[in-house]
């Protein structure tokens, strides 16, 4: 992974974190030992969620001390294609135009080192117009579509194509040295190079005045690629001092925190969206997009994303994501639809849905499956007041958004599942990770869960069941009262999000359950939304009582352009009309609905200035 931490969560509900980013052992026998060839001396903190406290108490604490991400940029929660690479402003207007022929809604788009030229370029972090002739005008018209548009950067100035940045750099000491103070040039994949010394001052004021010049001319977001760095040689002495062995791990950090720090300085309105792969504990703090660097596309590529997203969520990176489809092709076969179909499954239940491949990359290349993939990527937009809420969630508590099955008991049996998780707290996600598959064993834990797919089904936990999912279907459950807010409409991207209008789903079932759930709203921009308070709470509350049903739903706080009034739709997922005796809703009899001519559904006017309360009389009991 090339982030690494010297940290220890138990799923009793404590961590210990050593404040270190040197080369180190960290042995895990009784005494634990720590060994690191960090010259000075370091501190560690025990951190202790309290009595009974779990995993989610110790993911708590731990982001008290090591930081919390900021609100994402909404569009960070759409699709995002990217490939190796986009070579020429015709390509990547293309891609989206292509995307958009074919129905499938999209927010970004990544631009791989084609941007400034060809590998050899690398460094140079300047269009080539020659391959991008009206580069501004494609920015420009890509956002007037709602696109935004990410470019790809890396530690090092080759020495070939970017041979003015390196001679200027290494002219003013900006380069990495040797022990003796001269420049140390590095051997990278592509070429001799020099490599940016960011423990210099006057490198990072540099580089952010360079991102500065790109980001005015209407770039969205940054990529910082091979940011381990990915050479670094050990007889690289840094300007602060530190060798290559103490100092690289902490790289990313310095690394990013050189983009956070000109987007509060210069761009202090806009969330900002960095993807990284290299750092060290609090990388998150810097708004990192984490993901898992080049994967293979195989099914061996495919099943360690879930055990890497859970890890990565509990040491703090709320937003480790994949390369959804593999990324670096076999030759010999270089698709296999069935694969990159089971991957976008899991792609749209992960932190961030993006597409990424040597070749193949985008979804539109599997015309045989395209109408399922067009429904996955509109799946993921449905769930966008779910998925921000989970946002939510990791700003201000800094809970990841993927969870292990045991985030918040002790159940032990739970411990080591790797190959499924919950998406909060409430969907149990467990993707299909072999090939040919069409079944797969789920494990329940305590308390009765619903079947999304087939929701007249229900199960008891604890246990296990053979879930069944051909091609078509991703095994998903969702816990009994949750409630599960959704758009209710298609999007072509997330600037058509409608805050007056939701579709909840409810999913009440037994004699006796109380359920609560808090959906976070603000405009969606502010960089201070939790800061100055300028965000509303929707509060839900669901109570089962023999033949009875009572929803309820306040409004708390309050933001610029909050609708006053939402038409809010309530769907019973696998709950027929005809089981309702009658549904009262703040004291007046209404009809039922059958949602998508099936579930039990009804839908009501919804004022942010007073409770909400609806009772439903049964004429007999849920199961």
């Amino acid at each position: 992974m090339n982030i690494s931490m010297p940290l220890v969560l138990s799923d009793q509900g404590y961590a210990l974190l050593f404040d270190d980013h040197a080369a180190a052992t960290l042995t895990l026998t009784n005494p634990l030992t720590y060994a690191s060839e960090c010259p000075s001396p370091l501190s560690y903190f025990f951190i202790y969620g309290g009595n009974e406290s779990h995993l989610a108490d110790a993911a708590i604490q731990l982001a008290e001390l090591t930081g919390r991400q900021e609100l994402p940029p909404f569009w960070a929660l759409g699709y995002i294609t990217s490939k190796y690479g986009y070579k020429t402003e015709n390509e990547a207007r293309g891609v989206i135009d292509t995307l958009k022929m074919y129905g499938y809604p999209v927010d970004g788009i990544v631009l791989d080192l084609y941007w400034y030229g060809t590998e050899t370029d690398m460094g140079r972090l300047e269009w080539n117009r020659k391959q991008w002739p009206t580069y501004r005008q494609m920015l420009s018209d890509l956002k007037e579509k709602g696109i935004n548009t990410v470019l790809i950067s890396q530690p090092y100035i080759n020495k070939k194509g970017a041979v003015d940045n390196y001679n200027l750099l290494a002219e003013k000491g900006m380069l990495a040295k040797d022990s003796t103070g001269r420049t140390h040039d590095v051997t990278t994949w592509v070429g001799d190079a020099g490599m940016f010394d960011v423990s210099n001052p006057d490198t990072r004021q540099w580089l952010a005045n360079r991102y500065k010049q790109l980001t005015d001319e209407g770039v969205g977001g940054w990529w910082g690629d091979l940011g381990e760095p990915e050479v670094h040689p050990e007889t690289i002495v840094h300007h602060n001092g530190m060798t290559a062995r103490q100092y690289h791990n902490v790289y990313g950090n310095v690394w990013s925190k050189i983009i956070y720090d000109l987007y509060k300085e210069s761009y202090p309105d806009t969330r900002l969206m960095t993807l990284m792969r290299g750092g060290t504990t609090g990388l998150q703090r810097y708004s990192v997009f984490p993901w898992t660097t080049d994967v293979s596309r195989s099914w061996g590529g495919l099943r360690p994303q879930i055990r890497i997203m859970l890890n990565s969520g509990l040491s703090g990176l709320g937003y480790m994501s994949h390369d959804v489809g593999g990324f670096a092709v076999n030759p010999e076969l270089p698709t296999d639809p069935e694969l990159y179909v089971r991957w976008m499954q899991l792609g749209v239940f992960s932190p961030i849905l993006r597409t990424h491949a040597q070749q193949f990359a985008e979804p539109y290349h599997y015309p045989e499956y395209g109408p399922l993939l067009r429904e996955l990527i509109k799946t993921r937009y449905r769930w966008l007041p779910y998925n921000y809420t989970l946002a939510y969630e990791n700003a201000s508590k800094g809970l990841p958004l993927v969870r292990p099955l045991n985030f918040r008991n002790h159940d032990e049996t739970l411990s080591d599942i790797d190959d499924q998780y919950l998406w909060g707290d409430d969907v149990l996600v467990a993707p299909m990770l072999e090939k040919n598959a069409k079944s797969r064993t789920v494990i329940l834990p305590d308390g009765i869960w619903v079947d999304y797919n087939n929701p007249e089904i229900s199960y008891q936990g604890p246990g296990k069941i053979n879930y069944k999912a051909p091609l078509n279907v991703l095994p998903m459950l969702v816990r009994a009262g949750a409630f599960i807010p959704q758009t209710g409409y298609d999007l072509e991207n997330t600037s058509g999000y409608d805050a007056s209008h939701y579709t909840i789903l409810y999913y009440p079932r037994g004699r006796e359950l109380t359920t609560t759930y808090t959906m976070f709203e603000d405009d969606r921009t502010s960089t201070r939304s939790l800061q100055e308070n300028k965000y509303a709470l929707l509060q839900f509350h669901g109570i089962v009582n023999g033949r009875q049903i009572k929803i309820g739903m306040k409004t708390t706080g309050n933001y610029p352009g909050m609708p006053r009034q939402k038409n809010i739709t309530i769907v019973f997922p696998g709950i027929m009309p005809d089981i309702v005796s009658s549904i009262e809703v703040d004291g007046v009899n209404i009809t039922p609905t059958a949602y998508e001519h099936k579930w039990l559904s009804f839908t009501a006017a919804v004022s942010a200035d007073k409770p909400f309360e609806a009772i439903l009389e049964l004429k007999s009991g849920l199961k």
